[in-house]
């Protein structure tokens, strides 16, 4: 199982993306104002957490080729980063802070509609400063392939299109994070769902404008999406437009 992520330094961590999706009873509002206030005092409580990121879902990806519909398929992402695995498990096994952050969350976050997965970052355009706005979209692959495929497809040929769209000068930063194969009764024990998707990818912009004038690109739209139709599923790719909040000591 490879788990390798972020270096910081001498420092290697693991990390983590989970995908919300609000209960019924809540607005988009209220579910970001109590996940962005009083979750995340729980969540800064809990040992040895690194680096903590939410993203608040703004609406539905503008550059989209598909037909959505009025709700975005999530309403927030959280990124967390840990020192090992091992310790990452000891905290959910024993950590009563950790313990009150997960109880909470069945305050706001619908489970049914919700996943959280170890990821294997990719860095393929560092930002070299903060950026406030970013695209996240789940990937899974085509009928007929496999996950390595798709993680290969999606590196190479995704990330080279990255690279070609970072110099037009509007899209400061891009990570691709694979979602890793892992033990099913590991990823039982610390609530993981390592299945639903593939990958999610997180492309970074300083405005609104700035991503709707990227879709506008040839290389995106005579390009990118024709060759990334030949390694993901369009019908269960989920995307959408985001806001970023740093909690905790981010460089992105």
């Amino acid at each position: 199982m490879s788990v390798a992520t972020k270096s910081d330094g001498a420092r290697s961590m693991i990390k983590f993306v989970s995908c919300l999706h609000r209960i019924p009873s809540l607005s988009r509002e209220e579910f970001q104002q109590h996940w962005g206030e009083y979750h995340a005092s729980l969540r800064l409580r809990v040992q040895h957490l690194r680096e903590y990121v939410q993203y608040h879902t703004l609406g539905n990806n503008p550059m989209s080729r598909k037909k959505v519909g009025a709700e975005p398929p999530f309403d927030g992402f959280e990124v967390t980063y840990w020192d090992s695995l091992e310790e990452f498990r000891a905290i959910v096994a024993s950590d009563p802070d950790d313990a009150a952050a997960r109880e909470d969350r069945k305050y706001f976050i619908d489970s049914s509609r919700s996943f959280t997965a170890l990821v294997d970052e990719k860095v393929i355009i560092e930002l070299d400063h903060p950026s406030a706005y970013a695209l996240v979209e789940c990937h899974s692959h085509r009928p007929g392939q496999t996950r390595a495929d798709f993680h290969h497809s999606w590196l190479t040929v995704h990330g080279d299109f990255g690279r070609r769209i970072y110099k037009s000068g509007l899209m400061p930063g891009y990570i691709q994070n694979q979602i890793v194969d892992m033990n099913k009764d590991l990823a039982r024990e610390l609530a993981l769902d390592q299945e639903t998707f593939d990958g999610v990818g997180v492309a970074y912009y300083e405005s609104a404008a700035q991503l709707v004038a990227c879709a506008s690109l040839p290389i995106v739209t005579k390009e990118a999406f024709q060759a990334e139709d030949n390694f993901t599923d369009q019908k269960r790719l989920a995307s959408v437009f985001a806001r970023r909040h740093v909690l905790r000591s981010a460089t992105r």
